[in-house]
């Protein structure tokens, strides 16, 4: 929101003021007046504000995430054929600055393991590429991803690596939209062989 701009009164009282004291200045014989530049010298302008970004296309895609989402999660931890953690969680999602980011608060439900998770997911003009920054109570670093949106499979496409416990750490992140009311979040972690598996798959259903 604008902050509310001056009244019509205040307006007119601030010109007679200033009309008042231009006279009472012009009367007076002894006001300096101020020195002329020397020849030659330019004028400075005062500095131009630059233009707000606003948002585009790619920023107005995030809208479609905006709400309360019940999200059922699956966490694949050990050896293959281990059966994944189960857990249910509620994420809200908002824009804000302006539609051109997209925060998102993710919490576990009681009875689940707590766990507490926030992000921002915003388009880098520049980079031509979506980006994202992740944050969690497992997390001491952020996790940081930058891809592509894919506009015919409606699928939001993200990788990224950090360092943790002094091993780096690869992933691929796909975010896939089923309906209107449905997503399918899915985290692949690369290997030291370089193979990607399945580590967590988030489904997400719009609360109504």
């Amino acid at each position: 929101m604008h902050p509310r701009g001056p009244s019509r009164r205040g307006l007119l009282a601030t010109a007679a003021t200033a009309l008042l004291a231009a006279g009472l200045n012009a009367a007076t014989p002894d006001t300096p007046k101020p020195a002329a530049p020397p020849d030659g010298a330019a004028i400075q302008e005062a500095p131009q504000t630059p233009g707000i970004p606003k948002p585009t296309t790619e920023h107005g895609r995030m809208a479609r995430a905006e709400g309360v989402w019940d999200a059922s999660v699956e966490v694949s931890i050990g050896p293959p054929g281990t059966p994944p953690q189960l857990s249910k969680a509620v994420e809200t999602n908002r824009l804000c600055c302006g539609g051109l980011w997209l925060v998102s608060e993710f919490k576990s439900n009681p009875g689940s393991a707590p766990f507490e998770g926030h992000g921002i997911t915003g388009y880098e003009s520049e980079k031509k590429k979506y980006v994202s920054t992740w944050i969690d109570s497992d997390l001491t670093s952020p996790m940081v991803s930058e891809g592509l949106y894919d506009a015919a499979g409606i699928t939001l496409t993200l990788r990224g690596s950090m360092t943790s416990k002094g091993k780096t750490l690869q992933w691929r992140s796909v975010e896939a939209w089923k309906s209107d009311d449905t997503r399918q979040f899915t985290m692949f972690m690369r290997g030291p062989n370089g193979k990607e598996t399945p580590s967590l798959n988030v489904t997400y259903t719009r609360r109504k």
